[in-house]
């Protein structure tokens, strides 16, 4: 009796469930030395298999940090309509930021650090997902920008050039942030710290908003 095909609900949910274990291994071995055999194994499934959802490694990389940013906007969407000001919203997206960080560092690693990869030398790619990930993160920093100039609102009498300046600092900051903690980069300050503390989140980015605001304020 032949298989009963798949609903796409059903195609849906495999699709991700593949992208969230490949988040994994390429966020801890790199995009290079994913094999798509020992990604198929820890699913339960055969390579011929998830070639099924994604033709290619370099359609799945690019499908996954799609779906990284997604997760993250509908996060965003869902948890930023309590703030009150400017500057508590931007606090919010920081905070959710570093929360999205450690629930999904495979995500997290794709997004904002992702292999250095010549995609557009490559016929492998489609072209139109390309598109739609550049619209995605170009997204993702307008809205930070937008955030940050609400926020400090000195920013808004600055060059285009000097609010992305600013803008990358604090980001940066807080990438850093997050990068020690997942990396265990410095073993004995770390010693028996699991997550970033909130109170440690807290203070990081009001010392951020103080020295963006300084910067700011005293530009020559």
């Amino acid at each position: 009796m032949p298989k009963k095909p798949f609903t796409p609900e059903e195609v849906a949910a495999q699709r991700q469930r593949i992208m969230d274990s490949a988040s994994k291994v390429m966020a801890d071995v790199g995009f290079h030395h994913l094999s798509m055999r020992k990604l198929a194994s820890q699913l339960g499934m055969t390579a011929s298999n998830i070639y099924n959802y994604f033709p290619n490694k370099e359609v799945l990389f690019i499908q996954t940090r799609l779906r990284g940013f997604d997760i993250f906007f509908a996060e965003m969407n869902e948890q930023m309509g309590s703030a009150v000001n400017a500057e508590q919203a931007l606090q919010q997206f920081a905070r959710l930021l570093i929360g999205f960080a450690q629930q999904n560092p495979g995500y997290y690693q794709m997004m904002f650090q992702p292999p250095r990869l010549n995609l557009k030398e490559t016929e492998h790619v489609d072209q139109e997902l390309e598109m739609q990930l550049a619209r995605l993160v170009e997204e993702w920093q307008r809205h930070l920008m937008t955030l940050i100039i609400d926020a400090i609102p000195s920013l808004s009498d600055q060059n285009d050039n000097r609010q992305k300046q600013l803008a990358l600092f604090f980001t940066a900051s807080i990438h850093g942030l997050v990068d020690t903690y997942h990396h265990c980069a410095l073993s004995m300050l770390m010693d028996s710290v699991d997550l970033i503390p909130e109170d440690v989140v807290d203070c990081h980015i009001r010392w951020l908003l103080s020295a963006v605001t300084h910067q700011a304020e005293h530009a020559v």
